[in-house]
């Protein structure tokens, strides 16, 4: 019996990623960091509404500021639907913090 040795070379020890893995990793920061600027726009227009605009969503000005102070990185957004959800609930269990 004859025993054949194929060497797969996928070039693992060198640790090269492709250049298709290269530019989709900075295509992926780039969205990541678009979005993020986006959001936070998006969060700085919400103080053109008076207060009873920004309650009727669930949202204080003072959400406002906490999210647009929070770290660059962390998702501005998913601060307010929290802030909002929250303050549904206690609204809905009879504390209102209006």
């Amino acid at each position: 019996m004859r025993t054949t040795q194929h060497a797969l070379d996928l070039d693992l020890a060198a640790g090269k990623p492709s250049l298709a893995s290269r530019t989709a990793g900075v295509i992926g920061v780039l969205t990541a960091v678009w979005r993020l600027y986006r959001s936070r726009y998006q969060i700085a227009r919400l103080h053109d509404l008076d207060d009873r605009q920004l309650l009727d969503m669930g949202l204080k000005r003072e959400d406002l500021h906490e999210a647009m102070t929070s770290s660059f990185f962390e998702n501005p957004g998913s601060f307010l639907t929290r802030a909002s959800r929250n303050r549904a609930n206690h609204f809905y269990r009879g504390v209102r913090h209006d």
